[in-house]
């Protein structure tokens, strides 16, 4: 969710699993599956520490949740809404982000600013840190030309002189493969900001199912590794190899964003297809681990 997506770059890493052919069913006629069964308390050496399962009715709690307001990035087309239940909210067990098709003026840069969508974007800043251990995030993403969700981590305080840092655990684009149905994980750092680093960096995993069944989007994070899981498969693995804050600025804590955008320099790549909207994230559940005590 960088201000520039290197296009390229996206286009001509690995792809771990093959993409399948997709349902093909309409909007309006997916038959959506279930959520998967709760996940273990414990994975290894690591043990459930801490839980937001969405057991509630509205708005996203405000013991957990804060929002990003207006437009924030991207040059996207939408503009992100505030405690506003039609833009998120929590129903039936889950957490919805969803965008909408929604021409008005708004304001960016004290200017007016037309948006052609709504959204929302929420987030843990302030009100819940991670650092290392295992975060899952169970849940059912918006799939289509010029949807832009996304599931990534910040710094909570940047403790490093404000190198850049982030860690996407799903972004999806309708991209170039040929059933659209690919995701992305991947590490930003000072180095790739500024066009040095020479490890890799990010991947893909394919699934014709992002839009009608709950996947789990997993980080796995350590001193020394990064590795990201989709439904338990690596997709990613990302070692520290310099004692350099450019390179590896996550020994810090960080927050969890998550976001439903429209458009924008990576996003609107292929155009947006309005016929979509309104788009929808749900989350099922959202579970941090950490290793266990010896």
């Amino acid at each position: 969710m960088i201000e520039s997506k290197l296009i390229l770059e996206k286009l001509i890493a690995c792809i771990f699993a093959a993409p399948l052919l997709c349902c093909g069913c309409d909007k309006e006629d997916n038959a959506y599956a279930p959520p998967p069964e709760d996940r273990p308390s414990s994975y290894g050496d690591f043990e459930l520490v801490w839980s937001e399962e969405f057991d509630y009715e509205g708005l996203p709690a405000d013991d957990t949740w804060v929002y990003e307001e207006g437009y924030m990035r991207n040059n996207e087309k939408q503009d992100y809404k505030v405690a506003n239940t039609k833009y998120s909210r929590v129903e039936d067990g889950k957490l919805i982000i969803e965008a909408f098709n929604d021409v008005h003026t708004g304001e960016y840069n004290g200017a007016a600013y037309e948006f052609t969508h709504s959204s929302a974007s929420v987030t843990t800043k302030g009100k819940v840190g991670f650092k290392f251990g295992r975060l899952d995030v169970s849940a059912r993403i918006p799939r289509g030309r010029g949807v832009w969700p996304a599931i990534w981590m910040r710094p909570v305080y940047n403790d490093f002189g404000g190198v850049y840092a982030e860690m996407d655990l799903m972004e999806y684009v309708w991209g170039d493969n040929v059933n659209h149905d690919m995701i992305w994980a991947t590490v930003h750092n000072q180095n790739s900001q500024d066009g040095m680093e020479q490890y890799q960096r990010q991947n893909t995993i394919s699934s014709p199912t992002l839009d009608t069944e709950f996947h789990l989007y997993s980080v796995v994070w350590t001193e020394t590794q990064i590795d990201f899981f989709f439904d338990n498969t690596l997709v990613l693995s990302y070692a520290k190899m310099e004692e350099s804050y450019d390179h590896w600025p996550f020994d810090q804590s960080f927050f969890l964003i998550l976001n439903v955008a429209v458009g924008g320099s990576w996003g609107g790549s292929w155009g947006v297809d309005e016929t979509i909207f309104p788009a929808r994230m749900e989350v099922d559940y959202i579970r941090y681990y950490k290793e266990k005590e010896q």
